[in-house]
Parts: structure tokens; C-alpha cells; sequence
């Protein structure tokens, strides 16, 4: 009769246990891990608005911003052209999302 030896389980588990640790640290160090709470959300950019006849509406820059519009459900969505993949909603200081209307352009001529 053979007699079976029983294996130390010990250091296996600890050994799985620093992998996944260390994977977890370089993730987060290289950036590829983002722990952040749902209700804080990414500010992309601050918007003013400058009404029609205002004096601000002179100093405007000619170049665009490097946000896109669309609109889509009848809200708002802002696409971040410098970084790909980036979106989300307008909305104002009190938190409510920006609706808009959805209309065809013109095409110029």
C-alpha cells in the first residue's frame, strides 16, 4: 500500500493571495483601476453661457473647444474629441441634465 502524503495548502493560498494583491497595486499604479464613488462625477470642462448681445460675446475665441455635441434622447451628450471614448451629459449647478431639442441642419450650400 502506497501512503499519500498530505500537501501543505499554506503556502499556495498565501501565494495566490500576494498574486492578486500585486496585480491589483500595478493596476492602480499604471491608472488601469479608478476607485471612485458614483456620486462624484468627472468634470470635463466649465461652461458659461453668453447671451446674445452680451459684451462677452465679442472677446470669443475662433477657434472650436475640443468637446462635440449631440443630442440624443432629447438630452445633451458631450464627446470628448482629445480623449477617446470620453462622454457624458451637460448639467447645470443644481444637478439637472441639459435637455435639447433635436433639429436638422441646414446643409450650406
Amino acid at each position: 500500500m502506497s501512503e499519500s502524503r498530505e500537501i501543505n495548502k499554506l503556502p499556495l493560498m498565501l501565494t495566490a493571495m500576494a498574486s492578486v494583491m500585486c496585480t491589483v497595486l500595478l493596476l492602480h499604479l499604471y491608472g488601469y483601476l479608478n476607485f471612485a464613488k458614483p456620486e462624484e462625477g468627472l468634470e470635463l470642462e466649465d461652461y458659461r453661457l453668453v447671451t446674445v448681445g452680451a459684451e462677452d460675446a465679442g472677446q470669443l475665441r475662433s477657434n472650436p473647444a475640443k468637446h462635440e455635441a449631440e443630442c440624443v434622447d432629447g438630452i445633451l451628450v458631450l464627446h470628448a474629441s482629445h480623449m477617446n471614448g470620453l462622454s457624458g451629459v451637460l448639467k447645470d449647478s443644481r444637478d439637472r441634465v441639459v435637455r435639447c431639442i433635436e433639429q436638422t441642419v441646414p446643409a450650406a450650400k
